[in-house]
């Protein structure tokens, strides 16, 4: 029997560009395993937790991170859309989902021109801590009722709902 060295795929092939795929395919797929729970929580930082337990998106993310980084004053919707080269309209929809979760506060101060406009900040460190140890220990509960009532059919059904939901996206 000839042992196949990945050279002599090299020669078979001619040495064209299919051959690395074919070697990199073969390796990765020789090495794939399961992976640990510590390996699956590696990534797992406060912008995953952020993104997964609050649902927030890119954006959304990225509006709470300026505010909290400007902490000196708060900032008005146009100053928001300005620093972030985004348009008022989804600077807004995002600043109302950020007020709803606790993340942000809002409070009114008297425009320039007359009238009012509302500015927003970051609510106190303490109180997002304590409102994301309650959300999380709730997602916790939650996911542990799910999991356990969970069937084979249940799951090829979900799995099947969301291929069929990117399937739609695309």
């Amino acid at each position: 029997m000839k042992t196949v060295t990945p050279t002599g795929l090299g020669e078979i092939f001619k040495n064209t560009s299919v051959t690395l795929m074919l070697v990199v395919n073969v390796v990765s797929l020789v090495s794939i395993r399961e992976k640990s729970t510590e390996e699956i929580l590696e990534d797992v930082d406060i912008k995953y937790i952020l993104k997964c337990i609050l649902k927030l998106s890119p954006t959304e993310v990225e509006i709470y991170y300026l505010l909290q980084s400007k902490t000196k004053e708060p900032l008005t919707v146009a100053e928001i859309a300005k620093e972030m080269n985004k348009s008022r309209s989804t600077v807004e929809r995002s600043l109302v989902k950020l007020v709803q979760l606790g993340l942000v506060a809002r409070r009114p101060v008297l425009a320039k021109n007359g009238g009012y406009t509302y500015v927003y900040y970051v609510k106190p460190i303490d109180y997002i801590k304590q409102k994301l140890l309650q959300l999380i220990n709730a997602y916790y509960e939650k996911a542990k009722q799910l999991i356990e009532n969970m069937t084979s059919t249940a799951l090829a059904e979900s799995l099947n709902s969301m291929a069929t939901e990117n399937n739609e996206e695309v």
